[in-house]
């Protein structure tokens, strides 16, 4: 089975199992092929009969009105309540599937995120619900209406005359068959036309994203330029996919007209033959041309279960892969005590498909609670992945790491992530308001407590001047604050977390040297009685850390206090003499 079926098919399990949550409205719905039933069959069966009754001189015809009247009525209440919990059944399972493709996208690591375009992630979750609202329209809306219809037409065909009946079988199974033979040979353009498609998100994605970036470069013509060129391509795909498709639904439209001239031949024969077939000659004649104009959807129906399914692929794998980090079955609760950390023969390594990229080889290393721990070394030589593994955005090839004995791979991630507050190098901030962005890792808070962090992070400074304050929507990732505005933002972020293990990644490496005074002012406070570990290219960040620790090439190969550092003329001595201004050069 090829990776497209089998993903076809997972995909429609899924649904499947979504759609099975809300049986009720399932039920319901089957009213609307019921109505189908009265409207398409049995109504045009009682015309046919008020028709022929008409040629006979002792034919009661209103009686056939009177059934005719209620077959409609009846078809009309029918469609009606079943055609809005159709409705309903879709938003529901589509609200579902949101909500699943919401969970599942969160429930992925860092790396996962880190190695995919997030706009484009966006899109395939938008198109999940979306891909099942065409797939369910294709169901309930036109392929089992229109599968009932053929069947109870075709039966009140054949008790009248059986070789009516099997024309009118012959020409819908031509039709369908047909459809999904060319569906099928379609198949292969439809997958270049959603990689096409894909690539096409992504690159608008990445490119909006980073706009500032493409201007500053002056690249506008450029990324245009390989817009249009997959554009294109994707152009050509879909002329060539429709149109063969067009070609082929020509043809069988031609073929089918052919049928029905055949039929409405027959019909006249046997009606002369035998006068008493001429009120299923009328319902035959009737239900054909009812049928050849649902025959010639098929070609909307298919394509729309072609596109469903495409829309859907892209997610559904997404939902078959295996999540990266996982919590055990029996994960408990992190319970910090003291705040000891330790890393016993911790290796690990990044991989991808081409390459492997080993960074430690049985690192140890001892935190003692409340101890502050300093991380400096060369670019690559492990300071931000030692941090990551501690969050748990990485699993360890071999090795523990524990927090108060406890090893963090057997609690629960929120839990471990809960415990630690963590102010990375680059600040991202979320597109809301700067209240929404200091509360994020403590919701619950008064105002009061959320302007007492940003007063210790000295970020009320500048809040207080913006024309809405704290009600100030910061735009994508913080773009409307300078560097410096987000990393205080962070920095309050963290100190209104309150957590006992902190985490500073470059945490002022965006902020002006009076500024980062006052900051290392308000972080010292922060580290009282906590367990503090931070990573500095400026050294003077460090100075007064009970620990410094220089890693090279996932090694520590020194460490000691800032003096004996310096009296060690070892490495660490090697880069202090090479700041300027108080960075590192590299």
């Amino acid at each position: 089975m090829s990776k497209t079926k089998s993903t076809d098919y997972a995909t429609i399990r899924l649904f499947w199992r979504t759609g099975l949550k809300h049986k009720r409205l399932l039920w319901l719905a089957t009213l609307h092929p019921i109505g189908a039933i009265f409207i398409s069959v049995l109504a045009p069966l009682f015309i046919g009969k008020v028709i022929a009754s008409l040629a006979r001189p002792d034919g009661h015809p209103i009686h056939f009105v009177f059934y005719f009247v209620g077959a409609a009525a009846i078809g009309v209440v029918a469609n009606y309540f079943g055609f809005r919990a159709v409705l309903q059944y879709q938003a529901s399972a589509m609200s579902d599937l949101q909500a699943q493709a919401m969970d599942v996208l969160l429930r992925r690591s860092v790396g996962f995120h880190n190695n995919n375009v997030g706009g484009k992630l966006v899109s395939d979750a938008i198109d999940f619900p979306a891909a099942f609202s065409l797939l369910s329209n294709a169901y309930f809306i036109n392929l089992i209406p229109y599968a009932i219809i053929l069947v109870f037409g075709s039966i009140v065909v054949f008790t009248q005359s059986w070789l009516l009946g099997l024309v009118v079988a012959a020409m819908a199974l031509f039709a369908f068959g047909s459809g999904i033979l060319e569906s099928s040979r379609r198949a292969p353009l439809r997958n270049r036309r959603l990689k096409v498609s894909k690539a096409i998100t992504g690159h608008m994605a990445d490119t909006i994203l980073n706009v500032q970036t493409v201007k500053t470069f002056a690249r506008e013509d450029d990324e245009l330029r390989k817009n249009a060129h997959l554009n294109q391509q994707l152009l050509e795909l879909r002329l060539k996919d429709w149109g063969t498709a067009a070609t082929q639904g020509n043809r069988r439209v031609t073929i089918l007209f052919i049928l029905q001239l055949l039929f409405v031949l027959l019909i006249i024969h046997l009606v002369q033959h035998d006068p008493r077939l001429l009120a299923i000659g009328i319902f035959a004649f009737t239900f054909s041309i009812m049928l050849s104009n649902r025959l010639f959807e098929v070609n909307t129906l298919l394509r729309n279960v072609e596109d469903g399914l495409l829309q859907a692929q892209p997610m559904t794998e997404i939902i078959l892969q295996e999540t990266e980090i996982l919590d055990k079955p029996d994960a408990k609760p992190l319970k910090v005590t003291s705040g000891a950390i330790a890393f016993q023969d911790v290796s690990f390594h990044y991989q991808d498909e081409t390459t492997t990229q080993t960074v430690f080889r049985k690192l140890n290393l001892q935190v003692a609670p409340g101890e502050k721990i300093g991380l400096v070394g060369p670019s690559g030589g492990g300071k931000s992945t030692l941090t990551r593994l501690l969050l748990r955005f990485e699993d360890l090839a071999n090795g523990v790491i524990a927090i108060d004995e406890q090893n963090i791979a057997a609690i629960t991630q929120a839990s471990l992530r809960k415990s630690i507050s963590y102010v990375p190098q680059e600040p991202l901030l979320f597109h809301r308001s700067i209240n929404e962005n200091i509360a994020y890792g403590n919701p619950d808070v008064s105002l009061q407590k959320i302007k007492q962090a940003a007063h210790s992070a000295h970020a009320d400074e500048f809040i207080v001047k913006l024309k809405n304050g704290y009600d100030t929507v910061v735009g994508e990732r913080g773009v409307k604050l300078s560097g410096g505005q987000r990393q205080r933002i962070a920095i309050a972020r963290a100190i209104l977390k309150n957590a006992p293990i902190l985490i500073f990644d470059e945490a002022t490496s965006a902020l002006d040297s009076e500024s980062e005074a006052v900051i290392q002012d308000a972080l010292w406070k922060l580290m009282e009685e906590r367990t503090a570990i931070v990573i500095a290219h400026r050294l003077s960040t460090i100075q007064k850390m009970d620990r410094i620790l220089v890693l090279d090439d996932g090694q520590i190969v020194e460490q000691g206090t800032h003096k004996e550092l310096l009296k060690h003329k070892g490495l660490y001595a090697k880069l202090w003499a090479h700041q300027s201004g108080g960075f590192i050069e590299t």
